[in-house]
């Protein structure tokens, strides 16, 4: 394999698809103990102690015009070889630059601390990210810094909607492939789509973060999972134009408590069955999470056409909303693709839910007709309607009511709905 140093030489007069081709080769060769600026930060290693190692010292340059995207990558060859643990340091002021990969795997526990603002540029994305963290175990990455997606110069453009196959945008902040993940204090603006979006990744916490895009931003999801195991996401505000947190395919053991939603999509368990074969879904708990604004609540949506799978043992609860509309909801037609949905729904609880909506059906129940739901139970849900009371009557035929089809759904406690009949 040609040497680190050679290939960052060329690296010199490559365009920004180059640049990414190279960070994965240069990974590695930092997992052979091959990086750049080695005898930067040796006398920190030699004593055992963390070291720090600051984008600018590489080149960076916090005007927010000047492309920093080789300091980024520089740098992180420095971190990611350090035998001990290390911080990639983005100091204060505007970065420009991207798309970045950090890959590994390290030699330690690499820790990315944002103190500035990194700004993404229109275009020039030959992969679906913007920052891509894979195959690095023990990450840290934290604030008090801004990621700015820049996602206003291209929303226009973005017409995916609920389409099957569609490209999407970059996603401002992935990672795949991780072991031992901890993200906080960094906020993401202006996402060109998904903000985070964690594949394959196990042992998560996430908090303290904010997340923001305005409500007619498109697929600019705060956090999307795939195959996430062991996520706890808590104390944390995403306000966007779609779901707040997506639970999808393959993730187990997901909580989220102490989140505030809105605007946006709700807090979403899906959207499930979009791809053949997916893996089941479970366990996962929302509570204590606060509603605006959202044009769904807590919702369960899987396509219609779907491969087999199940979506078990998914409770909310102790939730307050103001102003949400379809504030429960399991869809199981959701998208454009025909047939029943093949995702099996079971044992899912929604306790505790008050506040305001504006939706006359508050509890909408639309499961499979090829695999009905089971063991849905709605518990102690108050909600006053606040919306307009002409037009259509509710499912229930007054002014508020509930929708149950193809499901076995248990009410208790108190209502502010009629129930659906049995």
């Amino acid at each position: 394999m040609a040497s680190a140093r050679s290939l960052v030489a060329k690296a010199n007069n490559t365009n920004v698809g180059s640049l990414i081709l190279m960070a994965l080769v240069l990974g590695s060769c930092v997992a052979n103990g091959e990086y750049l600026g080695a005898r930067r930060g040796l006398a920190a290693v030699a004593g055992g102690a963390p070291t720090v190692f600051d984008i600018t010292k590489n080149g960076a340059v916090g005007n927010g015009a000047t492309d920093s995207g080789k300091a980024f990558l520089n740098t992180w060859l420095q971190v990611c070889a350090s035998p001990v643990p290390a911080t990639l340091l983005v100091p204060k002021g505007e970065f420009l630059a991207g798309p970045v990969i950090f890959a590994g795997p390290c030699k330690s526990k690499v820790t990315v601390e944002v103190q500035g603002t990194i700004t993404a540029p229109p275009t020039g994305y030959p992969t679906p990210e913007w920052f891509l963290f894979e195959h690095v175990d023990n990450v840290v990455l934290t604030g008090p810094g801004t990621f700015h997606g820049k996602g206003e110069a291209v929303w226009k453009a973005d017409g995916c909607g609920q389409q099957a196959e569609c490209n999407l945008p970059p996603t401002s902040l992935k990672f795949r492939n991780i072991l031992n993940l901890d993200i906080s204090g960094i906020s993401s603006v202006n996402a060109k789509a998904f903000h985070m979006f964690l594949v394959k990744t196990t042992n998560v916490k996430v908090s303290n973060i904010k997340l923001t895009a305005p409500a007619e931003s498109p697929n600019t999801d705060g956090i999307h999972l795939s195959n996430a195991v062991n996520v706890h996401i808590v104390d944390s505000v995403v306000a966007t134009g779609d779901d707040c947190i997506s639970v999808g395919r393959g993730s187990t053991n997901v909580t989220v408590e102490r989140v505030m939603c809105g605007p946006g999509h709700g807090l979403s368990v899906g959207s499930l069955g979009k791809y053949p074969n997916e893996e089941n879904v479970a366990g996962i708990h929302f509570k204590n999470c606060t509603m605006k604004d959202t044009d769904n609540g807590l919702r369960i949506k899987s396509w219609g056409g779907s491969s087999p799978s199940t979506a078990v043992d998914i409770t909310y609860e102790d939730i307050t909303m103001t102003n949400v509309k379809n504030p429960i909801i399991i869809d199981q037609n959701y998208g454009t693709r025909g047939g029943d949905s093949k995702v099996a729904i079971s044992n899912v609880l929604f306790k505790n839910v008050r506040g305001t909506t504006i939706s006359k059906d508050e509890v909408q129940i639309m499961c499979s007709k090829a695999v009905p739901c089971k063991g849905v139970n709605v518990v102690d849900v108050e909600l006053n309607f606040v919306g307009d009371k002409g037009g259509h009557p509710s499912a229930s035929g007054g002014l508020v009511g509930s929708l149950c089809t193809n499901a076995n759904v248990v009410f208790g406690g108190k209502l502010s709905f009629p129930m659906c009949p049995k």
